[in-house]
């Protein structure tokens, strides 16, 4: 991993082996791991190879295991204890391995299924009765009596509950009031009995069928008794099934619990051996040879020279080309750390970063974070975020499965670690835990939330104002400064010479905002008076020109109007016009933007004093039961919780409303957890790629294998096949 905040160059590799060496060719691009497959075969109109009778069979096999995974409730992505050794020699010793397992369990299997499936359904068929016997209890009628009897024709089942009032209006009408109906409403539906004349059979089933009546299926010569009675004999019946059930799902849980690491392991080998052939497709076969064409990241060359040489031998040809059209075609390799992984895929969700374009990544892993700190800034919530993506970190290495939507957090762990960090560390700055401003004082005076007279503290909401513009300010100059390397690093002299001047305009404006007047643009062209250097975040509290923060400079705001603003415009136009119309639409953007996305960046002081609101709202609505004494806590001299604190006027011992807290907590530390998660992200979007990302290239896909529940022998036999045989 370097430090390159560009996509890896890339060149084309050619490998060329033996035929009778193409699994050994195989192994080898396994193991080296960036060998991402050019489809020449599909390209040049090739016909794709024929596969042999072993490896069509990986696919019905594989299948196979699949099914025997699901029956035994395993997941292939939840690691198990153990780590089984594989014969990875050949395909047929995989399939032979698997053959072997499938005949061990699939027996056991299939007479525990058989039983459960019998048991269940005849569970499912006592509780009908059951509750069949109870509707009919309070009608007084006998089981036996359901269909037809001399007189009456009854019938019991269930219909949604929308239809309940029409079935009885039907039943009114048609039966002139001579029916007796009985209803247990549940969820949508409702249990109904219902006895009609026998004549009016054919008229009622015709309701029944008309408004979805479904009738249960008991045959009542089967029983015999009172309702009552059946129902007494119908919960023994089901207490019985349901202790066979569980005897049977402990059953199964054992078989699968005494052969799940060699079945996750096979069907690892199986999944693996699938994508080998799979990845054949990419193959080029004459008579002695296999050719296989792929883009490797630039520096690997002698990484894959090696590898072929230690599993092909010396037979074989290696060869590199940086072909003219690989800027435009090739993948974009993200050499980037682990730990920013989830900070690649947010870019990636926008697009994949071309050639030509700079991968924010390493930026973004830290203005992310630090960004959605300042929004969702509080010390309690930002720990419960730092632990939930400790926790999540912990379980993604140990493989465990969350599941679809949790799995999030899985794979997202490490940038809800930063997350939390900087919610953490702005809660401290700005004093909020919990949603309650009465245990910490801020570490940053002018956020203070009283004045010392203990008056509350008008000035702290345009001070974070003016911070969240500042905050964008420098944003959006990273944004054009990292433009401004890309047109360099490529030598487009017009678009560079746009990017810098474009960068000189966008700080005079800043400079001019803040350095002279942010509310008198005629300030700015006045020939009298002062400019001062804004210098970010030190003067926030202390106003802006001259605050005794930002150091004059030896210029008057006219002739720093003209040389940092009026100039850089006019450059700017000249250079962008010389692209036509393209140019032109991108001065204008880069124009309006300048101001506009600045002043987006508003949303943090927003987002950041709805939060605040919304969680004191709990605090103050919610009765407390319990508050929690804090005692006074410094650190390296800095106090965190001081011994009193001023709130509402009054002086108080630090203390946290326990209830108001907790459901202050649940409710806006989930909304607004995900509102700031998604302006955070809508901020580096719109108002920050658009200075320099434009996204639309070609993922990097290397033929990459990874095990987790197996090692891959290829000498001799594996130690899962002897076992299966046994």
């Amino acid at each position: 991993m370097g430090l390159s905040i560009s996509p890896a160059e890339m060149v084309v590799a050619k490998v060329v082996a033996p035929r009778d060496l193409e699994r050994e060719l195989i192994f080898a691009l396994e193991e080296f791991s960036f060998f991402d497959f050019i489809d020449v075969p599909a390209q040049a109109g090739f016909p794709e190879a024929r596969r042999s009778h072993a490896e069509e069979t990986v696919f019905v096999a594989l299948d196979h295991l699949e099914e025997l995974l699901s029956s035994l409730n395993l997941s292939p992505r939840q690691k198990t204890e153990e780590v089984l050794d594989i014969d990875d020699s050949s395909v047929q010793a995989s399939i032979d391995a698997a053959q072997d397992i499938v005949a061990a369990i699939e027996p056991m299997l299939v007479e525990v299924e058989r039983d459960l499936a019998s048991a269940e359904d005849e569970l499912e068929r006592q509780r009908t009765i059951l509750t069949v016997a109870n509707l009919l209890e309070p009608l007084g009628l006998d089981i036996r009596l359901l269909g037809s009897t001399e007189y009456t024709y009854t019938s019991a089942g269930t219909i949604r509950t929308a239809n309940v009032s029409r079935l009885e209006w039907s039943l009114r009408e048609l039966t002139q009031d001579a029916y007796v109906m009985r209803t247990i409403p549940q969820r949508d539906t409702t249990l109904v009995a219902v006895s009609v004349p026998i004549d009016l059979k054919n008229a009622v089933e015709r309701v029944f069928t008309a408004l979805g009546f479904d009738e249960f299926d008991i045959r009542p010569e089967e029983y015999a008794g009172s309702p009552e009675k059946i129902a007494v004999e119908a919960k023994e019946k089901i207490q019985k099934i349901e202790g066979e059930i569980q005897e049977l799902e402990e059953r199964k849980s054992q078989i699968a619990g005494e052969w799940a690491p060699r079945v996750l392991a096979l069907w690892e080998q199986l999944d693996i051996e699938k994508q080998r052939v799979e990845a054949k497709r990419h193959f080029v076969h004459t008579t002695s040879s296999v050719k296989v064409w792929g883009w490797i990241p630039e520096g690997r060359e002698q990484d894959l020279i090696r590898v072929v040489e230690k599993h092909v031998g010396p037979r074989n040809e290696v060869s590199f080309e940086a072909p003219d059209f690989a800027e435009y075609t090739s993948p974009s390799y993200l050499d980037n750390p682990s730990f920013m992984k989830p900070t690649e895929g947010i870019v990636s969700a926008y697009g994949i970063p071309q050639m030509h374009d700079v991968d924010p990544t390493k930026v973004m892993w830290l203005t992310f974070p630090l960004i959605f700190g300042l929004v969702f800034a509080d010390v309690g919530q930002g720990i419960i975020i730092l632990l939930i993506g400790l926790v999540a970190l912990r379980a993604r290495r140990r493989n465990q499965d969350w599941g679809s939507i949790m799995g999030y957090l899985q794979i997202g762990a490490e940038g809800l670690i930063m997350m939390g960090v900087f919610a953490t560390l702005a809660g401290f700055l700005f004093g909020s835990f919990f949603g309650a401003e009465t245990v910490i004082e801020p570490l940053w005076p002018v956020f203070a939330h009283s004045l010392p007279n203990g008056a509350p503290n008008p000035y702290r909401s345009t001070h974070l104002l003016k911070l969240s513009i500042e905050i964008g300010a420098v944003h959006i100059a990273i944004g054009i400064l990292l433009n401004l390397y890309n047109r360099l690093k490529h030598r487009e002299i017009r678009k560079t010479l746009v990017a810098f001047s474009y960068l000189w305009l966008y700080l005079g404006f800043v400079v001019l905002l803040f350095g002279v007047s942010y509310n008198d643009i005629n300030t700015w062209f006045s020939s009298t008076g002062r400019v001062y250097l804004w210098i970010p975040v030190v003067g926030i509290g202390f106003g802006s020109g001259n605050n005794g923060i930002y150091p004059a400079l030896p210029v008057t705001p006219m002739f720093f109007s003209l040389s940092a603003f009026i100039v850089p415009m006019s450059i700017m136009a000249l250079a962008s016009f010389g692209g036509g119309v393209e140019g032109v639409v991108e001065f204008f953007e880069y124009g309006l933007g300048m101001i506009s996305h600045t002043i987006s960046y508003a949303r943090i002081f927003a987002l950041h004093t709805v939060h605040a609101i919304l969680s004191s709202v709990f605090i103050s609505l919610i009765p407390a039961l319990i508050e929690i004494p804090f005692p006074a806590v410094s650190l390296f001299g800095l106090e965190i919780i001081p011994e009193y604190l001023m709130h509402e006027g009054h002086e108080i011992t630090p203390y946290l409303p326990l209830m108001g807290a907790i459901v202050g907590t649940l409710i806006v530390g989930m909304l607004e957890g995900l509102l700031a998660f998604m302006h955070t992200l809508r901020l580096h979007f719109v108002e920050w790629f658009s200075k320099f990302f434009h996204g639309g290239g070609k993922k990097y896909e290397p033929f990459r294998l990874k095990r987790i529940h197996s090692r891959g022998q290829r000498s001799g036999s594996a130690e899962i096949t002897q076992v299966a045989h046994q």
